[in-house]
């Protein structure tokens, strides 16, 4: 199953009406694999839905997987500057609502989800679906469990330090907890991904430009997780006290 983004309201109805949802090939489409290994889409609906907002309330099983010119898709936007890229299009049959929407307490940016039938059936918040490494899914479900509320894969934009402000650099944190005077960044460094050089100086550039925008950072190994987790959950209550304490909604 893929939990799937549609940006704006016409987007859900294009699903409704015309049975498919399409995605620009990108690196976080790459990143997915062999996208005709979905056979379900969920869909997360971010603040353009207004009332509607922050949730999770539609699915759709996937009947079909293809290579489409955008144009094809949306014959009216024929002077869209993309209009003859290839795109991937996936097949839906009708959308059904979930029983329960799953939602999320903050508004944030969801791209795309892999996640499992199970993780849906038990959901109660949009990070439940996640799924990470075995010690990413520990400390995860540690912190939740303290009530720091922690998102997880939370995509943030920063300035790079020495330029002009409009130029971003995108990064994905392992873990945000909201706290009412800042906001942490909890990092769950595996050990062979965060060892070597070019690692570590890519590691210094990413915390530099986060801490720049007043973001505080954690990191912990998995040592950390499984021997000292109880310690570990501990410095993540204590740091978010400092800032003032978690945003609980």
């Amino acid at each position: 199953m893929l939990v799937a983004l549609w940006p704006l309201p016409g987007d859900r109805r294009l699903a409704e009406r015309q049975g498919w949802y399409h995605m620009r090939p990108a690196k976080p489409v790459t990143q997915l694999g062999d996208l005709r290994r979905f056979r379900e889409l969920l869909f997360y609906q971010p603040d353009s839905f207004g009332p509607g907002r922050r949730i999770i309330e539609y699915r759709a099983a996937v009947s079909a997987y293809e290579l489409v010119r955008r144009i094809d898709l949306l014959p009216d936007e024929f002077d869209h500057p993309r209009a003859q890229q290839m795109y991937h299009c996936l097949r839906l049959g009708p959308l059904t609502r979930l029983e329960t929407p799953i939602r999320s307490r903050i508004g944030r940016r969801i791209l795309f989800v892999p996640t499992t039938a199970e993780r849906v059936a038990s959901a109660q918040d949009i990070n439940d679906l996640f799924s990470g490494t075995p010690p990413e899914d520990l400390l995860y479900c540690n912190l939740r469990d303290a009530g720091l509320y922690p998102e997880r894969e939370y995509w943030v934009d920063v300035p790079r330090p020495g330029t002009p402000r409009a130029r971003k650099a995108l990064h994905c944190l392992d873990f945000a907890v909201m706290c009412r005077d800042g906001n942490l960044d909890v990092e769950c460094d595996g050990d062979r991904w965060h060892t070597g050089s070019a690692r570590a100086a890519a590691d210094r550039r990413r915390d530099n430009a986060l801490t720049a925008s007043g973001w505080h950072i954690l990191r912990f190994g998995t040592d950390d997780i499984y021997d000292r987790i109880d310690e570990t959950v501990a410095c993540v209550r204590e740091t978010s006290g400092r800032y003032g304490g978690p945003v609980i909604g």
